[in-house]
């Protein structure tokens, strides 16, 4: 087939897909975490769970299931139940259409959802997608050629991505034994003993609480604060809250812990802060700088998370928080000695995951050029 004689044409997508509504296969009794039935959603968690529901079942697949709130969607090959009814189920309207070839193109589709409005029959269905033609005809042949190469093109960077993946959770691993080594008095020669105390015997933690909400600002002034979240596994690049009244002060790289929802996170204060709800601060004493603490949280998580309470959300108290015991070094030389050479083991650790995080954002980047590719008629050659 010579790629000359293929014409590319515009066509709205309402005129190759039809849509059902959801409504008579949503799932009526609870999700559960297993059973027959698979429960959808077209956004990132996609199965939501199962359901032993015998009628209701959507089994005319395959489909792609498109939200209509944010226009993700997914292709789906097998019979499933539905999470709600904010998304299209979406058919083609003829055997000339592969039903993949416009889900590959739907990727490339980008537009503004921030007005929280249905966007499907409002807009989506009216953009034009391109199609190639022979003879006058849409061609289900050549859009299965283009579907082939994407498909294998996408593999190869699937695999590359697990490759990447793989690694990044092995330097985790090693890393994780670098400071369980380290606090069992095994990666250095030491001058003195490994003692067993506690968190709260060895230095001073300041229980978190937030501002008056009169107090906040959004002009920088007073003093920025921070509340216990996920984001504590990185550093902040931006302030977000600042308030003219705090009341639990940190100072530049103290210790910032998250203790309620979720309990762990740990990261060095980026500069003189308060420190909000669900946070603690831990300070250094003369022996201890305060990134030998944060490596000492660090393989203290996931025993912080087994000490948490509740059942809305689990969180730390003070008692046990205080009563963490830790191993540590008695001498500050040994201290200093272990603090290096943590670091030299932990920047090597930190340049490789920084490369992998890069490759990774880049394997993004290759993925949408493929697609894009696809679609303007690059990506297979003719006879």
């Amino acid at each position: 087939m010579k790629l000359s004689l293929i014409q590319w044409n515009k066509v709205p997508l309402i005129e190759v897909l039809e849509y059902e509504q959801p409504t008579p296969y949503i799932v009526t009794t609870e999700i559960k975490k297993s059973g027959k039935t698979p429960v959808l959603t077209p956004g990132k968690s996609f199965i939501k769970g199962y359901t032993d529901e015998k009628e209701g079942i959507f089994t005319n697949i395959p489909v792609i299931i498109f939200d209509d709130f944010t226009t993700a969607t997914k292709f789906v090959n097998f019979d499933f139940k539905v999470k709600s009814s904010a998304m299209k189920i979406l058919k083609e309207k003829s055997s000339d259409i592969n039903l993949k070839y416009v889900f590959y193109q739907m990727q490339t589709i980008d537009i503004n959802t921030s007005s929280h409005k249905r966007y499907y029959l409002s807009k989506y269905q009216h953009l034009p997608f391109v199609f190639p033609y022979l003879d006058g005809k849409i061609s289900k042949e050549v859009q299965q050629q283009i579907v082939d190469e994407i498909e294998k093109q996408l593999t190869r960077l699937d695999d590359s991505i697990n490759t990447f993946k793989d690694i990044k959770k092995k330097l985790g691993i090693y890393g994780k034994s670098v400071l369980k080594a380290a606090f069992e008095g095994k990666l250095i020669k030491l001058t003195g003993d490994i003692i067993s105390t506690t968190l709260a015997e060895e230095f001073e933690i300041i229980m978190g609480q937030s501002p008056e909400s009169s107090h906040y600002n959004t002009n920088k002034e007073g003093l920025p604060f921070f509340q216990g979240k996920k984001e504590f596994t990185k550093l902040y690049a931006k302030v977000q809250q600042w308030s003219r009244k705090v009341t639990k002060i940190a100072e530049k790289d103290d210790v910032l812990l998250s203790v309620r929802a979720p309990i762990g996170p740990v990261n060095l204060a980026p500069c003189k802060c308060g420190v909000g709800r669900g946070l603690a601060a831990i300070k250094p004493n003369e022996k201890t700088n305060s990134k030998l603490i944060y490596y000492l949280l660090k393989i203290h998580e996931t025993e912080l998370g087994k000490r948490g309470t509740g059942t809305t959300f689990r969180a730390i108290t003070k008692p046990k928080l205080y009563g963490l015991p830790i191993k540590i070094p008695d001498k500050k030389e040994d201290r200093d000695i272990l603090f290096k050479e943590i670091e030299s083991r932990f920047s090597v650790i930190e340049k490789l995951e920084e490369t992998i995080e890069n490759s990774l954002n880049k394997s993004e980047q290759l993925r949408k050029s493929i697609l894009k590719a696809a679609f303007e008629g690059k990506l297979i050659k003719g006879e």
